[in-house]
């Protein structure tokens, strides 16, 4: 695959998640697009390459800020002592390892995401009597959410901007995909925080039971 191909399909999947569903679903009525149709894992591989660009960025990023305040301090005829340690940057390698386990962990992380969101698809969807693979409906929800990932490039508000889009993402997959209305679209994307509340509720049951 062409990789010019491939960052342009992630373009599209990111801007019209919606025809991007309905040019999955019935491919025939697109046969003019040269729209890159990729697997959700090798969207999260795609997906990968921005978490790297994010974590150079961010290093570079604070390398320049601590140039710049080193320089400030040396130019200056104020003592910065009092005020900041320049000599000590804890912040710095904190960032730094933090950039690096998110790049080699990412994978990982983008797997246990897909067997996770596809067992919540499978559910809804035997539930609601999907027709179809629904498997396959799963996974190319989950290629055009990881497309979000591209956001993380974006200076500072990357990482919120990004998270808001992969929702709007999924929202866009379950209502094309799985035919759910609009409000039990949100109810399946608020479903691991209703197993979180369901599992923290239990523990707390179970520590008062023992008491």
């Amino acid at each position: 695959m062409n990789p010019l191909e491939i960052f342009r399909s992630y373009i599209h999947y990111l801007i019209h998640p919606f025809s991007t569903h309905e040019s999955f679903l019935n491919p025939d009525r697109f046969e003019g697009e040269s729209l890159v149709k990729l697997t959700a894992y090798e969207s999260l591989i795609t997906s990968w390459v921005f978490v790297i660009v994010n974590g150079v960025f961010r290093v570079i990023t604070l390398n320049f800020l601590i140039v710049f305040l080193l320089d400030l301090a040396s130019d200056s005829e104020i003592n910065y002592a009092g005020i900041i340690n320049l000599e000590e940057f804890p912040a710095f390698y904190l960032i730094v390892i933090s950039s690096i386990v998110d790049i080699i962990f990412y994978p990982i992380y983008g797997m246990v995401i897909i067997k996770f969101w596809d067992f919540i698809f499978k559910m809804y969807g035997n539930l609601m009597e999907v027709s179809g693979d629904i498997s396959q409906k799963s996974h190319d929800i989950l290629c055009v959410y990881f497309s979000s990932s591209i956001l993380k490039i974006v200076p500072i508000f990357g990482a919120p901007i990004q998270s808001l889009a992969s929702m709007v993402l999924m929202y866009a997959g379950i209502r094309k995909q799985l035919n759910a209305s609009p409000a039990l679209s949100v109810c399946i994307i608020l479903t691991p925080m209703l197993f979180g509340l369901a599992l923290i509720c239990l523990i707390t049951l179970l520590v008062m039971i023992s008491l």
